[in-house]
């Protein structure tokens, strides 16, 4: 897999995420975070967050990606300003949001109802 993926935005704005390596300690700063998996053009998004501290944050949903989405790559974008990391994150989920945001926005509907 890539070290390095853009992820188009609807607004059309390419986003640059950089993958996590075992070694390299995540940053405990904001950011946006990708899950992914290996597709048959690349690598494949199925999971796109955002994340006050991407060290703890970007982990919590990691375990239920690879058991129930075969994720095998973390990526990371720092974004310091929580402003510019909300905006990112919508465009991303705008464009075509993945198949595990789908998943989860929908369990969180059925929750609340």
């Amino acid at each position: 897999m890539r070290d390095i993926i853009d992820v188009k935005g609807a607004s059309g704005v390419f986003y640059r995420f950089t993958r996590f390596r075992d070694g390299n300690p995540l940053s405990a700063m904001g950011g946006n975070f990708i899950y992914a998996k290996q597709g048959e053009e690349g690598p494949h998004v199925i999971f796109a967050g955002e994340a006050q501290n991407l060290l703890t944050d970007s982990r919590v949903w990691w375990d239920r990606a690879v058991r129930d989405h075969a994720a095998v790559d973390l990526f990371t974008r720092l974004n310091i300003s929580e402003r510019t990391r909300r905006q990112e994150h919508a465009d991303i989920l705008a464009a075509d949001a993945p198949a595990m945001n789908r998943i989860l926005d929908s369990e969180a509907g059925s929750a609340g109802a």
